[in-house]
């Protein structure tokens, strides 16, 4: 047990380290002003604030990791939430350079945005709003429901495929999930799951 947990931090070390380094965002398109997007990263940074203050009430977190097959299951009181949402912070597209590469669709019930940009690796982007979502179009973070995220990157030496999902109930965090696969040049296809269900 102790070898496949050891595999699995250096496989998903090597995962993130790609995919930082290719970036959601190619360099050109860099930028911090409001958008038409939302807030990823202010969602996440209010989650973790709730959640950590819940971790000193006594939540359980329970996390399920499965790779090629193999499944281990953790139950946590507390968790390094930067660390865990680490891949949603990665998929933040609220840069001002983006408004033309991403096409919308809203909705007072779901925001979609998606992009066919071979070089953007978030290619769409869906967020639910429960059906308290204000009638004037004014977002809550409370309000959000679900958020699912679908990432594609790829090149000539590997291709990387996740949904990233995040399930929300009254404003806090229900469960998240991180679902994908890894397929290197000469390597064995890897698929992984990672789920987190707070309680």
């Amino acid at each position: 047990m102790k070898q496949f947990s050891h595999y699995l931090t250096v496989f998903f070390s090597i995962i993130f380290f790609v995919f930082s380094i290719s970036s959601c965002i190619p360099p050109d398109v860099k930028g911090t002003a409001d958008t038409q997007f939302f807030d990823l990263k202010g969602f996440l940074d209010n989650q973790i604030t709730s959640l950590e203050k819940l971790e000193e009430k006594g939540i359980t977190i329970t996390k399920k990791t499965i790779l090629q097959g193999q499944k281990t299951e953790q139950t946590l009181k507390k968790i390094d939430w930067k660390d865990e949402f680490a891949f949603f912070y990665s998929s933040d597209i609220n840069t001002p350079q983006l408004r033309d590469r991403y096409k919308m669709e809203k909705s007072l019930q779901k925001w979609i945005f998606k992009t066919d940009e071979e070089n953007l690796i978030v290619k769409e982007m869906q967020i639910t709003f429960n059906d308290n979502h204000n009638e004037e179009g004014e977002i809550s973070f409370k309000n959000v429901k679900e958020i699912l995220i679908i990432q594609k990157d790829k090149n000539n030496i590997y291709e990387n495929d996740r949904i990233l999902t995040i399930k929300a109930k009254e404003g806090i965090l229900e469960s998240y999930s991180i679902k994908g696969s890894e397929d290197v040049i000469l390597n064995e296809k890897q698929e992984f799951l990672v789920e987190g269900i707070i309680k």
